[in-house]
């Protein structure tokens, strides 16, 4: 059994005591394809106005220090570091996600240990394992969050995810630690009205922002900073705010699950989802079963007199713009992917724009798209249980073509090969990075683990 103050001990205990030989090659390798990833889906998200924005707010801030801000060319503080690349991990919606969990790490963890890591010239070995545990302890906690409060127990589990990786890349003792931990309980969760929104990314980088924040305060350089060192299962704590009762049932123990940190890690099991498309992953099947059928019988989207797309209600729960005006609400409409994947093929970031939604063939193609989701299946548990989709066209010759997707391209059980990241990470890139800087940045993250110090790869990443 555990000691009373034994699920905040545990964790800490975990983050400081792990070390790069505890870690398996499978752990290894998804861990760097996920920073690789990260950095990919950075790139790509400093192009976007929002992160002009705040770069701008973290240089009127005063936020001059030594760590990157990605694509920017410039350097602050590494809590503004952490929330600018956090958000813009996110901006896109094109990063990393638990099976069935929920939660993306990579946007509140990774940002968190390249700032520090480029701030104190950390060896990759060093930065690569505080990322795994840092992943680690955000997916356990978030496999103890109810459905009815995943939002903001999610962003508080991200939070404390962000903390451990960061006091453990700084080499906090274990009071400082458990201290840590209990001022990142105090995070603010996420919230869906901001779905369609640049303050939705930037809850994400407050994530980080936050892990940073409350490991350099419980850190004795500046003073004895405390708080409650049993943030996770004291009353009030982390536990009694985020596990919902109605849920009880369909949630893990708290002491089996946290007892099971690190084995396995979950980054291999249930796994991580690396996307191929920047948008909402309930829709992915949706994408894959139109690509398919477009690739299996060369169709025309002219030659298409009806599409028909039947998923589960928790897709439909999760797809909730059926017209969408923008390219924001693009990403969480099924009938705008089906018609941008029979008209352009696999969406990238360039259908996700407001005159890309607007463009009439598009509009046309969507009128012809209908969505069907049948009754609740008793077996379905959660929002995530099943992605399925089936899509179904008429052909204006008469001809009924269907096809369904259990799995989506970028899931644990059909993830992306290296050959598709490092053509991600290009396509993330090209608008931001020099060719020869490219090829650089994706072979120091393919061998982290020897790189004797990060600064010159946080640099490259500067632009």
């Amino acid at each position: 059994m555990l000691s009373p103050m034994g699920h905040t001990q545990l964790i800490a205990e975990f983050a400081l005591g792990t070390p790069f030989d505890g870690l398996s090659g499978q752990v290894v390798s998804i861990s760097k394809d996920m920073m690789l990833n990260a950095a990919a889906v950075a790139l790509a998200g400093a192009a976007q106005p929002e992160a002009l924005a705040l770069t701008r707010f973290a240089q009127e801030m005063g936020g001059n220090g030594k760590c990157t801000i990605v694509g920017m060319g410039l350097r602050t503080s590494p809590v503004y570091a952490a929330l600018a690349n956090g958000t813009m991990v996110h901006l896109l919606d094109f990063d990393d996600e638990v099976v069935d969990r929920g939660i993306h790490l990579s946007s509140a963890v990774f940002p968190v240990v390249m700032a520090l890591g480029e701030m104190n010239g950390y060896a990759g070995k060093d930065v690569l394992t505080a990322f795994a545990v840092g992943c680690e302890v955000a997916s356990k906690l978030a496999g103890l969050v109810g459905p009815g409060l995943a939002t903001n127990g999610l962003g508080v589990a991200a939070a404390i995810g962000a903390t451990m990786a960061a006091g453990r890349l700084l080499g906090l003792d274990q009071e400082e630690m458990e201290n840590a931990l209990g001022i990142a309980c105090g995070s603010g969760g996420w919230s869906r009205a901001d779905l369609v929104f640049p303050s939705r990314p930037l809850q994400h980088g407050r994530a980080a922002m936050n892990g940073t924040m409350a490991v350099l305060l419980a850190r004795r350089t500046f003073g004895r900073f405390e708080s409650s060192r049993q943030g996770i299962e004291a009353p009030g704590g982390f536990l009694d705010c985020y596990i919902d009762p109605d849920s009880a049932p369909s949630i893990p123990d708290p002491e089996a699950l946290l007892s099971q940190l690190g084995n396995p890690f979950d980054v291999v099991q249930p796994g991580v989802t690396i996307k191929p498309y920047p948008c909402e992953s309930a829709g992915h099947t949706t994408i894959d079963a139109v690509l398919q059928l477009v690739q299996q019988y060369r169709i025309d989207p002219g030659e298409v007199r009806s599409a028909r797309v039947t998923v589960s209600p928790a897709t439909l729960q999760a797809m909730v713009y059926p017209c969408p005006q923008s390219g924001r609400e693009a990403r969480f409409s099924l009938t705008y992917l089906t018609a941008a994947a029979l008209l352009y093929g696999a969406p990238l970031i360039e259908q996700f724009t407001d005159s890309a939604v607007q463009d009439p063939r598009v509009r046309e193609l969507m009128a012809r798209v209908t969505v069907d989701a049948p009754m609740k299946s008793t077996s379905e548990s959660s929002p995530l249980a099943s992605q399925a989709s089936t899509v179904t066209l008429d052909m204006v010759d008469g001809r009924q073509l269907g096809h369904r997707v259990d799995v989506p391209r970028g899931h644990p059980e059909l993830p992306l090969d290296q050959d598709d990241l490092e053509a991600k990470f290009l396509y993330c890139s090209r608008y931001i990075l020099p060719p020869d800087h490219i090829e650089g940045a994706v072979e120091q993250f393919r061998d982290l683990e020897n790189v004797r110090d990060i600064t010159g790869l946080a640099s490259i990443l500067g632009g």
